[in-house]
């Protein structure tokens, strides 16, 4: 039997329909879930407040921290509402795009749900069904737009639109996710994802609004890179966000196919190199939603994404709506096991190397260097913000990586990062109390035996200081 608790990458759930009872969500937890992912692009309030509260019920009863993690819609382009059967589109017809058209029953006429035409030119491409159904833009009068069939196909009610290397003149952030962002806080959300990215006054927009709703809260924003826009503004968003999901669905679209595995291995490097945990999404067991197995080149994708050393890996549809949610997950947390044994997993081979003359490197380079000589069996971090921790993690050590926080919301925010197992402690007054209250723990949860090294890390004075600056070895 695979023990799920001894796997470094992460794993990220969605939950929906098909995931919806206390039995499901257990049996997702016991797979291995350590974050439960709200899509707010389908579901009522209700919806999510009872999944939130199902979701709370599953994690205590099986003992174990899950983060919750809102993703908001955001701007999101949708055909409109047209017949049951849809619209049948072959090669070379010619149909008309009407935006801010709500419903049409004419099979010429395609209703977009976006109320301003976007920037388009002559030749544009307008994109649906993931890409499946390619139009090209042959004149733009007013509301209309007339396109003609490059590849064709049926389209359905709320198929996704994209419109690649196009200005959208609309905002990041929509009165949908204003209203759906001040729900998710008053159900104690933990991360929350911004779609469709482009620069990184996207994301402060984003923290602005989180503080006017409440100056105290304590929420992780995880910016979603979907658009050529953010990958060309990737360093700059990177640095103002808490976290990154590399969100390959509408990004394959958006750019060539063949550029995406690319863009992940490079944006995985950039957030190793400040510690920022990142999350690689969509379609990596896509065809589970329908079959109790993955196909071959889907289990490939999976461990390459744990061999190049992301934080976590997503499951959307697969636990959302899908027929094997819990299978899915569990074939998922296999994949993990064999590829972390594996000896290619081992290799951190950073191609943006981190400054040298930083002062968290040089506590993450003494960490690294006293973990292999004195064959420490774990580290434990004593942590006020969790950026220690990170900072630790994103050298994927080859040990456990065991957090002590003060914050529930910490504890759950840490469950995104690589390697970590996160535990709430009581605050102490000294450094001594602390790491005798560290060493009750990680005997009782039998991390480590007596006889056995431990590398502790901390900041000096106790509860006053922002930044590790205390390494020390300690025999158990």
């Amino acid at each position: 039997m695979l023990n799920y608790n001894m796997i470094n990458t992460k794993i990220v759930a969605t939950l929906g329909p098909a995931s919806k009872d206390l039995k499901t969500v257990r049996q997702l937890i016991k797979g291995g879930m350590d974050v439960a992912r709200l899509n707010f692009s389908h579901g009522t309030y209700k919806d999510h407040r009872d999944l939130i509260l199902i979701l709370r019920k599953a994690a205590k009863l099986e003992k174990k921290t899950i983060a919750i993690m809102q993703d908001l819609q955001g701007p999101r382009i949708r055909v409109g509402i047209v017949a049951e059967e849809g619209i049948d589109l072959v090669r070379n017809k010619i149909v008309t795009l009407i935006f801010g058209a709500k419903e049409s029953t004419s099979k010429d006429i395609i209703p977009i749900d976006l109320p301003v035409v976007p920037e388009l030119e002559i030749g544009s491409s307008i994109l649906i069904h993931d890409g499946i159904i390619d139009l090209k833009v042959e004149a733009v009068k007013g509301q209309d737009v007339k396109c003609r069939v490059l590849r064709g196909g049926i389209v359905f009610t709320h198929k996704g639109v994209n419109i690649p290397y196009t200005k959208i003149n609309a905002p990041v952030i929509t009165d949908k996710d204003r209203a759906d962002l001040k729900f998710g806080m008053q159900q104690g959300i933990d991360w929350v994802a911004i779609s469709f990215v482009g620069q990184a006054t996207d994301v402060k927009k984003l923290r602005k609004l989180i503080t006017r709703y409440d100056k105290t809260a304590n929420i992780k924003i995880m910016s979603k890179i979907e658009r050529p826009e953010a990958v060309n503004n990737i360093d700059k968003i990177i640095n103002v966000s808490d976290g990154i999901m590399i969100a390959r669905g509408d990004l394959g679209v958006e750019v060539s196919p063949q550029r995406v595995p690319i863009i992940q291995k490079d944006i995985i490097q950039r957030c190793m190199a400040v510690s920022k945990p990142v999350l690689v999404a969509t379609q990596m067991l896509d065809s589970m939603i329908k079959s109790q197995v993955p196909t071959r080149a889907e289990v490939s994708d999976v461990a390459n994404a744990v061999i190049d050393h992301t934080d976590a890996v997503m499951l959307s549809g697969e636990t959302a709506f899908g027929l094997y949610p819990v299978e899915s997950i569990q074939m998922m947390n296999k994949i993990i096991v064999e590829t972390e044994m594996s000896p290619f997993d081992d290799r951190v081979d950073l191609l943006y190397p981190p400054k040298k003359d930083s002062h968290y490197r040089a506590v993450a380079d003494t960490i690294f260097d006293l973990v292999r000589d004195s064959n420490a069996k774990a580290i434990v971090v004593l942590s006020r913000s969790g950026f220690s921790v990170q900072l630790v993690a994103s050298q994927r050590p080859h040990t456990k990586i065991i957090a002590l926080v003060a914050d529930d919301k910490i504890r759950n925010q840490l469950n995104m990062v690589w390697g970590v197992q996160a535990y709430k402690i009581a605050v102490k007054k000294n450094l001594d109390e602390l790491i005798s209250q560290a060493i009750s723990l990680v005997i009782k949860q039998k991390i480590v035996r007596k006889g056995q090294n431990v590398v502790f890390v901390s900041g000096q004075p106790v509860g006053k200081s922002q930044h590790a600056n205390m390494v020390e070895v300690y025999k158990i």
